[in-house]
């Protein structure tokens, strides 16, 4: 028996490394679309708008799409198990906080799941499923899978993530308590974290357009390059009158990500998950 139990501690000592190694490297710190999911424009609009989100409030989202789970190791394997060991594998989010967050899109097991880092409190799971619910499942089912996925992304953003870090809880679903203070907390940490990047922005709708004179300036920003370790990332923000139509566009420089910026740089942080988060199947 000795020998035999062993014998059976060496087979799983080797087949928990061989598990890992199905997980493949991330295409991307923000998308790793191995389903082929998302057209080539979606694709770069869903990047820019989770690396913008993670330079806004430091929390990293990764959306990743595949097949099926037995192409990576996880026939027999619940989703919520499979999504917490490829969350690990990446080490999604910052290593101290915890606080990253996984959307795994399975197109043939028709199934999903948000996983969140060990740092989510337990009352983010059921906001996790109702951005599952409400914004993606419903695409979803009408085979609208880069409108799901995106719809997904931003809800995540906006209930998940900007609200944890701004160290609020999650708004509730409508019927749950009085929902006025969570909205109103909620708008105040939307606020808070957007007023030092938009203040610049604001201005300029107090200026008069160059070309007719008129007030009113809007202003948008888009990633072009992402920052990566050693080079710094391009962006550009459009400028642009609703009077006449004038647009001017500006480049500007995002700074060399770092891993002592608090987790708003780019690349994978070393985070883990115990298994928090929301699953979705249609």
């Amino acid at each position: 028996m000795t020998r035999l139990a062993c014998l059976l501690a060496a087979l799983l000592a080797l087949a928990l490394p061989a598990a890992a190694q199905n997980i493949p490297d991330p295409v991307s710190d923000t998308i790793s679309d191995f389903a082929d999911l998302l057209p080539p424009e979606a694709e770069a609009r869903l990047a820019g708008t989770l690396s913008a989100a993670r330079a806004e409030t430091g929390i990293h989202i990764v959306v990743a799409t595949i097949g099926t789970r037995a192409d990576y190791g996880g026939a027999g394997e619940s989703i919520e198990d499979f999504a917490t060991r490829w969350f690990n594998t990446w080490g999604i989010g910052d290593a101290t906080r915890n606080d990253g967050i996984l959307i795994l899109v399975a197109r043939a097991d028709r199934e999903m799941r948000i996983a969140l880092g060990a740092g989510f409190p337990v009352e983010y799971d059921n906001a996790a499923g109702r951005v599952i619910r409400e914004a993606v499942l419903p695409e979803f089912r009408e085979e609208r899978y880069a409108a799901g996925i995106a719809a997904g992304a931003e809800a995540a953003i906006e209930r998940l993530a900007r609200p944890f870090a701004a160290g609020a809880a999650p708004p509730k679903a409508e019927g749950q308590g009085n929902p006025l203070p969570l909205f109103l907390a909620a708008m105040a940490a939307m606020l808070a974290w957007n007023a030092r990047r938009r203040l610049a922005d604001l201005a300029l709708r107090f200026r008069r357009c160059p070309a007719c004179g008129n007030f009113g300036l809007r202003v948008s920003r888009n990633v072009l390059t992402e920052a990566t370790d050693n080079t710094p990332g391009r962006g550009e923000r459009l400028v642009r009158c609703p009077s006449c139509g004038d647009e001017r566009r500006e480049s500007y420089e995002i700074p060399v990500r770092s891993r002592a910026s608090g987790g708003r740089g780019g690349g994978f942080g070393g985070g883990r998950s115990s298994g928090g988060g929301a699953s979705g199947r249609w």
